[in-house]
């Protein structure tokens, strides 16, 4: 394994026989400042938004071919063409490229992708942008000047109806002209705009970081599947759909309430540690990036021995082998207990291995979205059990999976 870090994130290549994987998350020392509040939907408006911002980006992709193949740049600079908007009120997308006038912006020509393929930029019967057209472009203008942080030097735009009212939607989506290589998943921006163009009523980033890196991460070269964090909502944002679709490839998302997701395409599902593969090994790389574990120490064994707290490294990243559990502390340390602080209570797949090795775990829930709870995981009377010991105790479905994990561990104890 190989590690890069900075103040913003860091970013881990791992390889192996079966996984090549990037796994890029938010530094805590960031994510514990305020996040703004972002507008929320819900999963299927999101899955909804994300592949309608594919469509339209696409349409504005290749009516730029259609135009770049028919005037050069020196052209279009001398024509003062700077823009364009996307006509989706009829049966088909028109792009509209906008260029700047005497009396304001007007249509230069458009490309209508009424066919399989458009041809050429035709000019248009009358260059006036009607008041809904004028209305997109503000907002497109409006959004691109409310850039706080950029992560790129280049910004393309989406501009959709907002699902509940008439007003705009607008995408800043950080993108690069040159570097194919490239995946961007941070520094893009949600607008909401007035139904004319004119008013900005919330500004949502949809990342706190720029997370950007190369498509083949791998020691030959591969192509790298990708794991990150986000910090922003307990859902996946519309622009990881977008991505998803955009560089077609699946992304698998970690939550601060300590849930995984699995963005493929249009589609938004929840990952758990304990599925096969890649989804499996994702969740359980997620839970581990936000795990912060200790072992509380003594230098003898009489009970009344000071206790101290040893920071060591997570438990869920250190059990992933087949390993036995061996915490990585001074050997003039008498270890009492093991403890975790994860975003959600629950245990993972290999925790019963800390209790092979002959120590108590402890799992404090510091997740988002939740009450906090603290329980302890032992044996006694050769059984595993596990004791809530502050907060509210678990729900039917935590105390389902407890239960189920529980007697996991029974059967791996038994067939030891």
């Amino acid at each position: 394994m190989s590690a890069i870090s900075n103040e913003l994130a860091r970013v881990f290549v791992l390889t192996g026989a079966v996984f090549n994987l990037v796994i890029v998350g938010t530094s805590r020392a960031l994510a514990d400042e305020p996040t703004p509040t972002i507008r929320q939907f819900d999963i299927p408006t999101i899955e909804s938004l994300g592949a309608a911002m594919y469509v339209q980006d696409q349409e504005a992709w290749k009516a730029t071919d259609v135009l770049t193949a028919q005037y050069s740049a020196k052209q279009l600079k001398a024509a003062k063409v700077h823009g364009w908007i996307v006509d989706t009120r009829g049966n088909s997308a028109v792009v509209r490229f906008v260029r700047d006038s005497a009396n304001g912006p007007e249509i230069f020509c458009n490309v209508n992708f009424a066919q399989d393929s458009a041809s050429n930029c035709t000019d248009p019967l009358d260059r006036a942008l009607d008041p809904d057209e004028l209305a997109q472009y503000n907002a497109r203008l409006l959004a691109l000047q409310n850039i706080d942080h950029p992560c790129s030097d280049t910004y393309n735009t989406v501009a959709l109806k907002e699902p509940q009212s008439d007003d705009w939607l607008v995408w800043a989506i950080a993108a690069t002209k040159t570097d194919r290589d490239a995946i961007i998943l941070g520094g893009h921006y949600r607008f909401t705009i007035s139904s004319d163009g004119m008013r900005l009523q919330q500004k949502d980033a949809l990342s706190r970081t720029c997370q950007r890196f190369s498509r083949t991460k791998g020691p030959n070269g591969e192509n790298a599947d990708i794991i990150t964090t986000q910090i922003v909502s307990l859902t996946p944002v519309e622009t990881y759909v977008f991505a998803s679709l955009s560089y077609k490839i699946p992304l698998r998302i970690g939550t601060d309430d300590g849930k995984a997701w699995k963005v493929d395409g249009t589609s938004i599902t929840n990952i758990d540690m304990d599925m096969p593969g890649i989804d499996g090994f994702a969740a359980r790389a997620l839970a581990s990036f936000d795990e912060k574990c200790f072992a509380i120490v003594s230098k003898s064994t009489n009970q009344n021995a000071n206790l101290s707290n040893v920071p060591i490294k997570s438990v869920i990243e250190s059990t992933e082998s087949g390993k036995e559990f061996a915490p990585d502390i001074s050997p003039d340390n008498i270890v009492r207990l093991i403890g975790c602080s994860r975003n959600d209570f629950a245990l993972a797949p290999n925790d019963y291995k800390i209790l092979f090795a002959g120590f108590p775990f402890m799992i404090v829930d510091n997740g988002t979205g939740h009450p906090h709870r603290a329980g302890t995981l032992y044996i006694e009377k050769g059984r595993f059990s596990f004791r809530t010991e502050k907060g509210d105790q678990p729900t039917l479905e935590q105390l389902a999976h407890i239960n189920a994990r529980l007697d996991a561990f029974q059967n791996i104890q038994q067939n030891k």
